[in-house]
């Protein structure tokens, strides 16, 4: 399938492309991350044999291939970065999950017509680094019919301030791509407006993990 064209879609797959090498060293040498742990053990109750995963910003593939490994019965990786892409590939077929994985470059908001809906959508760090996070939620609300799992960052004084600094020094230094604070409280709300209730939470020093369970089925007024 085609890639993404757009500057800014562009820009974020140069930088990502070139620290994928790094992310995947990290994910050999120690797995999941520790907010990634959080976000599993948040989705395992609730998890059933044979779910369909859609991982958004899959990465290199860590958190969908994860959930194939404790039970999931396939998993769609969108991802705008190449060089990530092609390290869930090869961890796919490492771990025997070629035939239960498709993975797609590009915008997912721009390609989610074309993706089916799934019982379980990731967003593992991923609203940070998108600037219309309206269009992505709505997007992943509605290619959701059970579980929707997020990480962004943690609001509180040494997050907040870390984080932003990242912002500043990349726009400073006009980094190919650079993240985004967003109102996170504003997040929740829209997610709850499309139909879901919050029904796991859990944080690090840096990162928040949550986990939304559709309870009822989005109506637009």
């Amino acid at each position: 399938m085609a890639s993404c064209c757009s500057d800014g879609c562009c820009g974020t797959d140069r930088f990502f492309s070139k620290m994928a090498g790094m992310f995947d060293r990290q994910y050999r040498k120690h797995g999941l991350e520790k907010i990634q742990r959080s976000a599993l053990a948040g989705v395992r109750p609730e998890l059933k044999s044979g779910a369909r995963i859609l991982d958004i910003g899959c990465g290199v593939g860590a958190l969908h291939l994860a959930l194939l490994q404790e039970g999931a019965a396939q998993a769609i990786g969108v991802e705008i970065s190449k060089g990530m892409l092609e390290r869930a590939r090869r961890h796919a077929e490492e771990l025997g999950f070629k035939e239960k994985t498709v993975y797609i470059q590009g915008d997912f908001v721009e390609r989610c017509s074309e993706i089916p809906v799934s019982d379980v959508t990731i967003l593992d760090k991923v609203v940070c680094c998108y600037a219309d996070i309206s269009a992505l939620i709505e997007s992943s609300a509605h290619a959701t019919s059970r579980l929707l799992v997020i990480t962004h960052p943690r609001k509180n004084l040494v997050g907040t301030a870390l984080f932003k600094s990242h912002i500043a020094l990349a726009r400073l230094f006009r980094f190919s791509f650079h993240p985004y604070w967003h109102d996170w409280d504003a997040m929740r709300a829209t997610i709850t407006g499309h139909g879901f209730e919050l029904v796991f939470a859990s944080s690090t020093a840096l990162w928040q993990a949550l986990v939304f369970k559709r309870v009822r089925e989005f109506v637009p007024t």
